[in-house]
């Protein structure tokens, strides 16, 4: 199993960490989530069969927030 770290933009409260977290569950392997506004970081732990950071990256984005990448804010 791998964790995933993310940088993501927009969490301010502890809804905003409970509403990413519901939207990742809802994919076929993730196994769990953790989201931190204060820190801004997200980690995933993802089973072998999802292993592509941009499907995590596209249920983020749907649910309202911006996964930042290298060389953007």
């Amino acid at each position: 199993m791998d964790t995933l770290v993310l940088r993501v933009n927009g969490m301010s409260c502890t809804g905003c960490e409970h509403r990413i977290g519901t939207a990742l569950r809802r994919v076929d392997g993730v196994r769990d989530v953790s989201a931190n506004h204060t820190t801004g970081r997200v980690e995933v732990r993802i089973g072998p069969e999802l292993a592509d950071r941009g499907v995590i990256t596209q249920w983020i984005t749907a649910a309202g927030y911006v996964v930042v990448t290298e060389g953007t804010q």
